[in-house]
């Protein structure tokens, strides 16, 4: 198997058809799978935290935020 022709094809694929993938991937993931973020996606979380933190009322509630995933705003 060649990773870069695999992937390479998959971005042919429509957006659906790319989401049921990555779904089907992420469920071969063994649970105790140690996710571990990288330093600068650690760094990009604790600087959303703070963010939050220091200004809590920007936040919206999950019925908002699928509210507006489902009108597509």
């Amino acid at each position: 198997m060649n990773i870069e022709q695999t992937i390479s094809e998959i971005t042919m694929l429509s957006v659906g058809d790319r989401l049921r993938l990555v779904h089907a991937i992420w469920d071969t993931l063994p649970e105790d799978a140690a996710l571990v973020p990288t330093p600068g996606q650690q760094a990009e979380l604790d600087r959303r935290l703070a963010a939050h933190q220091a200004n809590p009322e920007t936040a919206i509630s999950h019925d908002e935020l699928m509210r507006r995933v489902g009108s597509g705003r």
